[in-house]
């Protein structure tokens, strides 16, 4: 039987931060709904990395947000320092960091039910990435419009 601890955020962040500063690869169990369907929360682990070259966008981050909490979501616009990150599964909600805000890149999520690692960077994975991002644009189109009548 495995044994499931939960720990405070901040006590988790700061020793991810602390790995990554030195180098080295964290996976991490990610909860939430937000970056769906590439990554689905309370069963799939990111795998995190040293940023080792710059941040773009479509990339996953690990960031602290809006000066107060944390969040893996994909930088969907950038303004030299200033990032605005979105979920993939939000259809609206954004956060904005700052550069110096990002701990760590998300280059893989690791399936929790069969252990299959899918990398969220690279050319194929951009490409579904702006396709999904494109279906939700008309996916908020259709909610506001039903919402109309």
């Amino acid at each position: 039987m495995t044994t499931r601890k939960i720990m405070p955020t901040t006590l988790v962040m700061e020793e991810v931060r602390r790995i990554v500063g030195e180098g080295k690869n964290v996976l991490l169990p990610v909860a939430g709904r937000s970056m769906l369907p590439f990554i689905v929360g309370d069963c799939d682990r990111a795998e995190l990395h040293p940023i080792k070259k710059p941040i773009a966008k479509g990339d996953a981050v690990l960031a602290w947000a809006d000066g107060n909490h944390y969040v893996l979501h994909r930088v969907v616009a950038m303004d030299g320092e200033r990032l605005t990150l979105e979920g993939d599964g939000n259809l609206g909600l954004k956060e904005h960091c700052l550069l110096t805000d990002v701990i760590a890149r998300a280059e893989w999520v690791v399936d929790g039910r069969n252990g299959k690692r899918t990398r969220l960077t690279g050319n194929w994975a951009m490409a579904k990435w702006w396709l999904w991002r494109g279906i939700k644009i008309i996916k908020k189109i259709l909610y506001a419009t039903k919402k109309r009548f």
